[in-house]
Parts: C-alpha cells; structure tokens; sequence
C-alpha cells in the first residue's frame, strides 16, 4: 500500500469505528469455512465428471510433482475464518452479488453481454469482490494496520509526548512519571484499537468499505473480455490483480488507483480486465494467454485451479522450472 493508501487509511479510522459499534452485536455470528474465490467462478473451470459432478484441479504450487486429486468447486478457494468478526453479514453482502453471476456468465458465453449494461456492471463488481476478498488484501491490511500503529505510538512517546502529558493530566489529575508512565499512557490509548485488530474487527469494517470503494473506482472505467485464440486461462488463488504495465515490467498487487488494468479470470475462454479505456470483447494471442497465466502462477499463495484433462499441469511445472514464483511481486 503507498503513502496515499496509508493517508486514506488514517482518514477512515473514525467511519471504521463507528461502523464496528455497529457490527458489535452481530460479533459471534460467524460462516468457517469462507470462499475467498465465488464457487460460480471456480464451477467455470471444472468440468463434470459423471455422477460425482462438476470437479476441477487444484494444483499445488509448492509441491507441483505430487499426484493432484480433482475436487469439487465447494472444496476448492476456501479460507477458515478468513474474516472472524460478523462474517455472516459479509457473506450476505458477498451473496447479493454472487447470485448475479450466472446470468452475466451465461451473456458472456453467448457473446452479447455488452448489449446488457446491468451484466458489465455485475462483472465489474466481481472483479472488485476478488480483489479485495483475497489473501493479499488480508495481508496489506495486517501490514499497514502494523506500520500506522507503530508510527502512532512512536509518535506519542516523541513529538506528542506532552500533548499527551497534557491530556492525561487534564483527564485524570495525574503527572506521567518517567518514560514507563509515559508509555503505559500512550498503550492505554491505543488498546482499543488494537483489541480491533486482534479480534478482527477492523479487518471486518475495513474491507466492507474498501469493497464499495473498489466498486465505484472499476464502475468509472471500461471493461473488456480478452478470448484467447489459442491455449487457455487458469485461475490463482489470487484471481484478481491490479496490474502496472510500462514498457519494461509489469507489476502487479499495486494500489487500485496506481494500476493501469486489473484482470481476473472467468474461465478456460474468457478474462475479464477492468480499468481499460474501452469495452468490448478482443482475441488474444497465445503469448498474451501465457503471460496472463505466469502472472496468476505468480501472484497464487499457493495454489492455481486447473480444468481436468487440459494438460496445463504440464504447462504449470514448465513455468516453475524457469523460476518464476522466485521473485514474487514483479513479472518481466
């Protein structure tokens, strides 16, 4: 996350708060075992298998020689307890939009989805979902949640420090005495706010509003579906990447507003990528498929979802064999 992400993050501390209050009472009320990828994107890439019905691969990256077993899409893009605070009433904020999918997949499939505006949105919308329902934004959070409040107590033991004399004093009659009272004054303050982190809570409210803010910066911009004309897509465990491209490198899991294009997979045949000057469905050249996919490979915790019998494994272990999960974050 950059300086203006941190800023904005400050910014939003007291919404953030209030929003927890509100979700107080709902606390304990709790889904375990969360999708992190919507099951209607993973049932795209599987494939039915007769009366054991849809199954796809997941495909280990850390161990890509084992024998993957197929599995099926509700097995398959789940994290536990990846939000542990309230998270029933995010998975219905989620499911809102979940059960829109299918129609705008079924315009995809049929070739006229830009004919239907309320579809082009509900893919943008998908696309901001995965983005912020998503490992990596679990760990910018935890990343940016440690550095802001490090710097903010520093902040009171230093610069702020008779600020903070003062106000214990105008509060509680008492002289902070030496830097051990001083620090326990400063922990004091802080404690609430981290009770929210430990307890999840402000993961909880924070990607409740990055979700809607995400929504409203992809709904300003174009989307295109990129068909490949040879080879097909697969899907990470990180599906949706905001991307950076020069003329040079293409960096990906930049901030929203720094991205040049974020693309998500929507199956074998089809990539969605939001933030692009036009809209429209384009073929795309074997080479582009490649690259889209050593990205997925690239940005994936661990694993990357197959459809059976396409012979990408093979592909997949050509990829790691160059090496290019070694320097994770960057694609030349």
């Amino acid at each position: 996350m950059n300086e203006g992400s941190r800023a904005q993050w400050l910014a939003s501390a007291q919404k953030v708060d209030a929003r927890i209050e509100e979700l107080r009472p709902e606390a304990d009320r709790h889904v375990v075992g969360q999708h992190v990828i919507s099951q209607v994107l993973l049932k795209r890439f599987a494939a039915p298998f007769g009366s054991n019905g849809l199954k796809l691969v997941p495909f280990n990256l850390d161990h890509p020689n084992r024998l993957h077993k197929m599995a099926s899409p509700r097995q398959c893009g789940k994290v536990p307890h990846f939000a542990c605070f309230a998270s029933a009433s995010l998975e219905q904020l989620w499911g809102k939009l979940e059960t829109r999918i299918p129609d705008a997949a079924r315009a995809v499939d049929r070739g006229d989805v830009f004919q239907h505006e309320h579809h082009v949105q509900t893919l943008k919308d998908l696309i901001a979902l995965h983005l912020v329902r998503s490992l990596n934004y679990r760990k910018v959070h935890e990343r940016i949640f440690a550095k802001v409040y490090t710097e903010t107590r520093t902040a009171l033991l230093t610069d702020k420090s008779e600020l903070l004399r003062r106000a214990v004093l105008q509060r509680s009659g008492l002289h902070l005495a030496g830097p051990q009272g001083l620090a326990a004054a400063a922990d004091e303050i802080l404690s609430p706010h981290l009770a929210n982190f430990e307890n999840g809570a402000d993961f909880r409210a924070r990607i409740e509003d990055t979700f809607a803010k995400a929504k409203e910066m992809i709904s300003d911009a174009g989307l295109e579906i990129l068909v490949p004309a040879a080879g097909e897509f697969l899907l990470g465990d990180t599906p949706a990447l905001a991307i950076q491209q020069s003329e040079t490198r293409t960096a990906f899991n930049v901030a929203i507003g720094d991205s040049t294009a974020i693309v998500l997979p929507f199956g074998p045949r089809h990539l969605l990528v939001g933030r692009t000057p036009r809209n429209g469905l384009s073929i795309t050249t074997e080479n582009t498929v490649g690259f889209l996919n050593r990205l997925q490979i690239e940005a994936a915790e661990q694993r990357v979802y197959l459809r059976p019998r396409s012979g990408q494994d093979a592909i997949v272990r050509g990829y790691l064999k160059q090496g290019i999960r070694s320097a994770r974050g960057l694609a030349r």
